[in-house]
């Protein structure tokens, strides 16, 4: 297995992933990309026993972005080669929120331009207080090519990811949390600690509860709310024909009632 990407299975119903390119800042070349797409089919392969994909970096960030040394040494002039990378770095992006897992991003250091477009596609973040989020494209007169125009105005609004895209500003962590961009924001030496005791606390629920649940919210908030709720009631149906949990919960709480 090659080491730019770390996979650490030592918690149960919890998978940790590091990316592990620090002299870079663990910005996304080729082999980065694929690797992680080949783990992220591992992941969803475990099926409901995992239930938490953590994605973290390794050194001084998450991940500065695309590796643009990595892009002039020829990629970036073989248009073919170009046009594979951000197609691969789309099918990362779509990976990534359509796992069955709940997919937590902790967020240290830097999330910048590809950095922050993998960060947007995580179900949630955790972020340290003194990190850096933004789409810096425009500072180089590039163009997103993981879906950071599309999604980061859909997370945060419009008229603040407009300006998030227009000027490459930056958020700390604590913005991050207000803009609604992370849920949480901790001091960088606590970072570890808040991440993993949020997904132990998802990790105890059941698999396919959590998939439904992932699924449920994903794919509603992009339809009309008539069928978004309709979406729900056939998604819980399809989820106790697959697992017995619901009918124990309801259960164990009326013992424990009783």
């Amino acid at each position: 297995m090659s080491d730019i990407l770390l996979v650490d299975d030592s918690e149960p119903g919890i998978r940790v992933l590091t990316l592990n390119r620090p002299q870079r800042l663990n910005a996304l070349n080729g082999e980065l990309v694929i690797r992680l797409l080949e783990v992220l089919d591992d992941c969803e392969a475990a099926g409901p026993r995992l239930r938490v994909v953590v994605l973290k970096g390794a050194g001084r960030a998450f991940c500065a972005g695309a590796d643009l040394k990595w892009l002039a040494e020829g990629t970036l002039a073989d248009h073919a080669a170009h046009g594979v990378f951000h197609d691969n770095l789309n099918a990362l992006c779509n990976r990534l929120e359509l796992l069955p897992q709940v997919v937590v991003g902790q967020i240290h250091g830097y999330a910048l331009a590809g950095g922050l477009e993998v960060a947007l596609c995580c179900d949630m973040l955790t972020v340290s207080d003194d990190a850096q989020l933004g789409d810096e494209h425009i500072r180089r007169n590039l163009i997103p090519g993981g879906g950071g125009s599309q999604r980061l105005p859909r997370k945060v609004g419009l008229a603040r990811g407009l300006n998030m895209l227009l000027t490459g500003r930056r958020l700390s962590g604590p913005e991050a949390v207000s803009w609604g961009l992370a849920c949480q924001s901790a001091p960088a030496a606590e970072l570890d600690q808040v991440t993993m005791d949020l997904a132990r606390g998802m990790a105890g629920a059941d698999g396919h509860a959590l998939a439904t649940m992932k699924t449920i919210v994903r794919r509603g908030i992009e339809m009309p709310l008539a069928d978004g709720l309709w979406l729900e009631l056939y998604q819980q149906q399809r989820y106790r024909a697959k697992s017995g949990a619901m009918d124990k919960g309801v259960s164990d709480f009326a013992a424990d009632r009783s």
